[in-house]
């Protein structure tokens, strides 16, 4: 494939402490088919040995290799610091346990070929666990509404999307989604006030923006671990973030009030869907979420509670 007509793409690789996974991961970055790319990699002061293993890669022409000599304290900060290294009309950012087939850039490529109305396209990931045996595949967790829209589509108006993102996060792996670099920076990138939600939030941001483009193949491969596994001090942290998230992106882009309406509901869904995860933790949740919205609005518990009502129609449309 020519490279001298084909557009840079920029993927930021975030390392910490996963050594045992970097030679898959960058494998299978090095030797991607789409022929112009630059690759970023940032690790974020490994301590396991690593940074050894990551210079093996400092000699490929298009590897820019980052030694942290202080760690940041989140993938967040990281990926935003390796963005400000990029040089490319689109940007991938690849953690440093998953891996991709060999043509995920190129694939993703041409959707945006095919859309020009695009600013994201994203694909389906395998579940891998930490051999890197797959299991299943995150589509399988989506919503219904998701499903249903994208097996008659694969173009996603960003008022569409709004409408999936305001019940779940339907882009779960950021691995899997190639954006275009100006809107990343429009949006001023991941915010670094979360430690959990921070995609979710960049996905909601950018619904204002742009359409997205849902690509059914597999093309990532989001591993799943021991880190990966949600305990109950990440979930007390994620429902705290996720009102934040819904509350500061109404408090910061122009919205209805029919649109502030949904999006406060749909906080209300999410947060009863983890009193079936773990119901312990949820109740223990409660008091620091209805501190949170009222913060806010003293009217919101009514928002918790339409939320309820929906999360049951939505089960109850499952089970048709």
């Amino acid at each position: 494939m020519d490279k001298s007509n084909k557009a840079l793409v920029s993927i930021v690789f975030t390392s910490y402490n996963h050594k045992e996974y970097l030679r898959q991961a960058l494998d299978s970055l090095v030797g991607q088919t789409y022929p112009n790319l630059e690759i970023i990699i940032i690790d974020d002061c490994s301590t396991d040995g690593s940074q050894e293993i990551l210079k093996e890669y400092s000699h490929y022409p298009n590897i820019n290799l980052k030694l942290q000599t202080e760690n940041s304290g989140s993938y967040v900060k990281a990926s935003n610091y390796g963005a400000s290294f990029a040089n490319g009309e689109y940007i991938l950012f690849a953690q440093c346990d998953d891996f991709a087939e060999s043509n995920q850039i190129e694939v993703l490529m041409e959707q945006f070929e095919k859309n020009p109305s695009a600013g994201v396209v994203f694909s389906t990931s395998k579940l891998v666990d930490e051999k890197g045996i797959a299991f299943s595949d995150d589509f399988i967790g989506r919503e219904k509404s998701f499903k249903n829209a994208v097996s008659k589509k694969s173009l996603i108006s960003g008022k569409e999307m709004k409408e999936f993102l305001s019940f779940s996060c339907v882009i779960p792996n950021l691995s899997a989604a190639l954006i275009k670099r100006e809107l990343f920076t429009k949006v001023n990138g991941l915010s670094d006030r979360y430690l959990v939600v921070a995609d979710w939030e960049f996905w909601l941001d950018m619904t204002e923006l742009t359409d997205f483009v849902y690509v059914s193949m597999p093309l990532n491969y989001f591993r799943q671990h021991a880190t990966t596994i949600r305990s109950s001090i990440k979930m007390k942290t994620q429902i705290i973030e996720m009102f934040k998230m819904f509350y500061n992106h109404i408090s910061k882009n122009n919205l209805t009030p029919s649109q502030v309406q949904k999006l406060k509901i749909g906080a209300g869904a999410v947060w009863f869907s983890y009193y079936l995860e773990n119901k312990k933790t949820w109740r223990e949740c409660f008091s620091l979420v209805r501190n949170e919205i009222n913060a806010t609005e003293r009217n919101n518990l009514y928002y918790l509670f339409l939320g309820v009502k929906k999360h049951v129609i939505v089960y109850l449309n499952k089970r048709r």
